[in-house]
């Protein structure tokens, strides 16, 4: 009878210790479908973009400020769908000629913006950090602002380029001619004082 009783016991130990196993793995595995799940609700900041409606472009221009590290606004365009430029200048007449800062914003609102600004995303979250003979360009953050910082020279002349998504929405690029990256991050120091979404 013993025997039996033993046999039983451990029968039921053995069960007992694959269901907890089995418990286990079902929790592990339903944590990653949850995760799965968050991770491509609407929810996310990205997803709700395509819901969001895009500023209308005199709206989008109206968020260019008069004045900019020191240098006033003398010209803004708009060259492409929910996307506007301004140039900045001491020069009444900014060219290749002159030292000037164009800043562009395109708005990640929408079908159209979505897409980009996700791109931009994924660009700007790499670690770059990449140094040439006349050229660098590195990923760092900024004021709490993950940015892409590049500069070049180019016969004599400096250029510099910076990119980064304003309230997780709006791509601003800013490029110097003449100008060095610092004076870029005086730039966007004054463009992150203006709240795009609020009019």
């Amino acid at each position: 009878m013993r025997p039996f009783f033993l046999i039983l016991i451990f029968i039921l130990f053995v069960t007992s210790s694959c269901k907890q196993s089995s418990d286990k793995e079902n929790n592990v595995f339903e944590e990653k479908i949850d995760a799965l799940e968050n991770s491509t609700k609407v929810g996310s900041w990205q997803q709700n973009l395509i819901t969001t409606e895009a500023l209308q472009l005199d709206q989008l221009k109206a968020k260019l400020p008069k004045q900019l590290a020191g240098l006033p606004l003398r010209s803004s365009d708009s060259p492409a769908p929910q996307t506007v430029v301004g140039t900045y200048s001491l020069s009444t007449d900014p060219n290749h000629e002159t030292e000037n800062i164009t800043v562009q914003i395109l708005d990640g609102a929408g079908n159209y913006g979505f897409g980009h600004v996700n791109a931009v995303h994924k660009m700007i979250s790499l670690e770059v950090n990449n140094k040439g003979d006349n050229n660098w360009a590195k990923t760092q953050d900024h004021q709490g602002v993950r940015i892409l910082l590049k500069e070049e020279r180019v016969k004599d002349i400096q250029f510099s380029e910076l990119q980064y998504l304003k309230q997780n929405r709006f791509h601003m690029t800013l490029n110097g001619r003449r100008y060095d990256s610092k004076k870029l991050l005086q730039a966007k120091t004054d463009l992150e004082k203006i709240d795009f979404v609020k009019d």
